[in-house]
């Protein structure tokens, strides 16, 4: 269930960018894609981690992977809000995807 909020997250924010969106709804789903997407992508395909916590895990992934990118792109001086978004959002779809795959078919466990 958490991976198909995290799923609508993402799609719905990367929806709202690619048409230009603005206001209250997508502030608050860009906080919550911050605060839990590419966490979540991380955390689905890591098992032992997940059944520690996987919506407090997910929380700490997630800002950190997002401030590690930034920073570094920052360093590289290639600093781009929206691209950098828009690639976090694709890898984290791409990245829950495969932790659904995994649980439903065992071949790929």
């Amino acid at each position: 269930m958490l991976d198909i909020v995290a799923a609508l997250i993402a799609a719905g924010l990367l929806a709202l960018v690619v048409a230009d969106r603005v206001g209250p709804p997508r502030l608050l789903i860009a906080l919550a894609f911050a605060f839990f997407v590419p966490g979540r992508a991380v955390v689905t395909n890591w098992q032992r981690i997940e059944r520690w916590s996987g919506v407090g895990v997910s929380l700490v992934f997630s800002l950190a992977i997002l401030t590690v990118v930034a920073t570094v792109s920052l360093w590289l001086r290639a600093w781009h809000p929206l691209a950098l978004f828009e690639a976090e959002a694709v890898l984290s779809l791409i990245g829950l995807g495969i932790g659904a795959s995994r649980r439903r078919l065992p071949r790929l466990r």
